[in-house]
């Protein structure tokens, strides 16, 4: 994730750092929320993914059938570096830029993929470090909702695109359902303040033309409620194995794993299905 200011420490990017420093396997890559169709194969996926499969499908969702052969393309908000992975085994991408707020990630992203034409920067989504008309497509996924000015942000992704470069972009937010949500069904929920309106409002601002737009959220819940291939699967099997070695952690690490394993096992399928969070995505352009 990015976030505004490197004079400034974000709790969101603090979290982050303690999590990679003290849960550095390299089979953790992916973090996003994963999804599944009602008719998802995954005739496609190479056996070494299919442990994050669904995490995997949702960058093939957002991107659809969009041709990056040759392209050059930038991820904001990179993480771990499973969508930059992703985009230069399966793609066909010329190059990937993979920007993090994060330093721990950086470090991460550079030992566990050593790929030609993939290279990780720190940086900020407020101030992108790239000079203007740089790259053919812009990423972002699951990253946004933390940016304290979305029109910047928005700005900033218009700026460094070639013209009709393509945005892709994704994220949780607030759904129309605003009753009260009880203590237990409220966590992990109420992390999200972000609305619509405020989406809607910075690709309106940066003028970008909306090719594509979906809410996918019930995809969402199928892989929150998957048996198999969705990023809690590996949480649990990492926070396990850190137990059965007895390994000290502190309990705000444990209780940050709890909140998001009841977000995906509880909460975050409860408010998905009720409304009270959406999912959308879009595939937008920059036009002149």
């Amino acid at each position: 994730m990015t976030t505004q200011g490197s004079e400034i420490v974000s709790p969101i990017s603090q979290w982050y750092d303690m999590m990679t420093r003290m849960f550095p396997d390299k089979r953790l890559t992916f973090l996003n929320y994963g999804y599944l169709g009602q008719d998802s194969d995954f005739d496609w996926i190479n056996d070494e993914d299919l442990e994050q499969k669904c995490s995997a499908n949702l960058i093939r969702t957002l991107l659809g059938d969009s041709d990056l052969r040759g392209k050059k393309v930038l991820e904001i908000g990179s993480g771990r570096g499973g969508n930059c992975a992703y985009l230069i085994r399966y793609t066909g991408a010329a190059s990937v830029t993979g920007l993090d707020f994060c330093p721990a990630h950086i470090e991460l992203c550079q030992r566990v993929h050593p790929m030609h034409g993939l290279t990780f920067v720190d940086g900020d989504a407020m101030a992108l470090p790239f000079a203007d008309n740089q790259f053919d497509a812009v990423i972002n996924i699951e990253s946004s909702h933390c940016y304290p000015d979305l029109n910047t942000f928005g700005e900033e992704v218009r700026r460094v695109l070639k013209q009709d470069g393509r945005f892709f972009y994704a994220d949780t937010m607030k759904g129309d359902n605003t009753s009260a949500l009880s203590e237990r069904d409220s966590i992990g929920v109420d992390f999200f303040s972000n609305v619509l309106e405020q989406h809607q409002a910075m690709i309106e601002h940066a003028g970008f033309k909306v090719e594509e737009h979906a809410d996918i959220s019930d995809g969402v819940i199928r892989a929150f409620e998957s048996d198999q291939g969705h990023l809690k699967h590996l949480l649990k099997q990492l926070v396990a194995e850190k137990k059965q070695q007895n390994e000290p952690l502190p309990p705000e690490v444990w209780h940050a794993f709890d909140t998001m394993l009841h977000f995906f096992d509880d909460s975050g399928v409860k408010a998905y299905r009720n409304g009270h969070l959406a999912y959308k995505l879009w595939r937008l352009k920059k036009a002149a």
